[in-house]
């Protein structure tokens, strides 16, 4: 009788248990939905409350900790965000997810150390799974790892050779690399596989400016103007750099620059018949953008060279150089800037030799700025130099 009594008590122990833990289940549920509830209104103070109450009826709920843990992140508390991923990487510390979600939290709060552990212990899980790879590839990018990154992507490219988002961050990288052809093969491929990929469409922009080709940047803005109105704004501001327009020399003081080799000093300047004298001439540039006033004042980022080139022309039409060349320095004097008209203007001195005999070639000497306009861009390489023979900038 005794025996039948406790196996009945223990029966009606287990039956109260249940219902204990039925109730706390459809509550932890409930608490589920109103969360969920919130967070389609926006709500998220009000999500994390309701996440809050799923724990106290279920605690090892990992969705609530990995929903709050995204919160956290998207408010900007790092350490809390930190702690929920963590509950549920000691819950399911096998989950490839659960530890990149940690990482990136750990990423997020600049624990760089952190977040590459749980990256290279989620690979280490699953070789298969491109996504701790990836992420792992992108830390680095974004710390200037830049070789440890390219390795990342290049091992995720094999894993998943037609993931668009791949050959995009593989683009970006050799954009920071400066290597703007490499950028533009990886994004071209990008944008095949992934039609409607604004980003892959900025940073080809860049590529092709960077390449100098000005018209298919331009084009990847029209496209962005139906995409999205921010990065083209972006990447118009990028492609915009400064150019020098043209070169004046009206106000130089005799400084012709169409005359030719060959040209002796006293005729820019009767006075320079005189043996061992000098002069200080000008010539104008006009910038398209509003420079830098101690950027482009600065003698020192401005070069006066012979030309060399095809585009500049040679000096002397390629004949030597006697020892009748006139001396001028390759750093101007001075570079007075007038920030109104946007132009800048170089003083420069010519010297006469000691036996007044001196002559010069004006049309081939090339000045070059290599400095930024007033909103820090530099130069654009097509359009940073200027002399007489080209008449336009190159």
């Amino acid at each position: 009788m005794s025996a039948q009594l406790t196996s009945a008590g223990a029966d009606a122990l287990f039956s109260v248990n249940q219902d204990i833990q039925n109730q706390r289940s459809q509550l932890a549920q409930y608490a589920m939905a109103k969360a969920a509830a919130y967070l389609q209104d926006g709500k998220n103070d009000e999500a994390i409350r309701e996440f809050k109450k799923v724990l106290a009826f279920d605690p090892q709920n990992t969705t609530a900790h990995t929903y709050m843990g995204n919160i956290y992140l998207s408010q900007g508390k790092t350490g809390d965000a930190v702690r929920e991923f963590k509950e549920v990487v000691n819950s399911q510390p096998t989950s490839v997810t659960a530890r990149v979600n940690l990482g990136n939290a750990y990423l997020t709060a600049k624990q760089y150390n952190e977040s590459e552990t749980e990256y290279k212990t989620a690979a280490r899980m699953d070789p298969l799974n491109p996504l701790a790879d990836y992420t792992l590839g992108l830390q680095y990018m974004q710390t200037d790892r830049l070789y440890e990154a390219e390795v990342q992507f290049r091992k995720v490219e094999k894993v998943s050779p037609k993931d668009g988002n791949v050959f995009y961050s593989l683009g970006t990288l050799y954009n920071k690399q400066g290597k703007h052809d490499l950028a533009a093969s990886n994004l071209e491929k990008a944008l095949n596989l992934k039609k409607n990929f604004p980003s892959a469409n900025y940073e080809l922009g860049v590529a092709y400016n960077g390449l100098g080709r000005t018209d298919d940047a331009k084009n990847q803005v029209s496209i962005l103007q139906g995409t999205d109105t921010g990065l083209a704004q972006d990447l118009k501001f990028v492609i915009n750099k400064p150019r020098i327009v043209s070169m004046d020399t009206s106000k130089s003081g005799g400084f012709v620059e169409l005359l030719g080799p060959g040209t002796p000093l006293w005729a820019l300047d009767p006075a320079l018949i005189t043996p061992d004298s000098s002069k200080v001439f000008s010539v104008t540039m006009q910038f398209t953008n509003e420079m830098d006033i101690s950027s482009v004042s600065n003698p020192l980022n401005w070069s006066i060279t012979r030309g060399k080139d095809a585009q500049a022309g040679y000096y002397n039409n390629t004949m030597p150089v006697t020892s009748k060349e006139a001396s001028i320095s390759n750093i101007p004097l001075s570079v007075n800037y007038n920030y109104l008209t946007k132009q800048a203007t170089v003083n420069f001195r010519i010297s006469q030799n000691a036996d007044g005999t001196a002559q010069i070639d004006p049309s081939h000497l090339v000045f070059k700025f290599s400095g930024k306009d007033a909103s820090g861009r530099t130069m654009d390489t097509t359009a940073d130099q200027i002399d007489g023979y080209s008449i336009n900038p190159f």
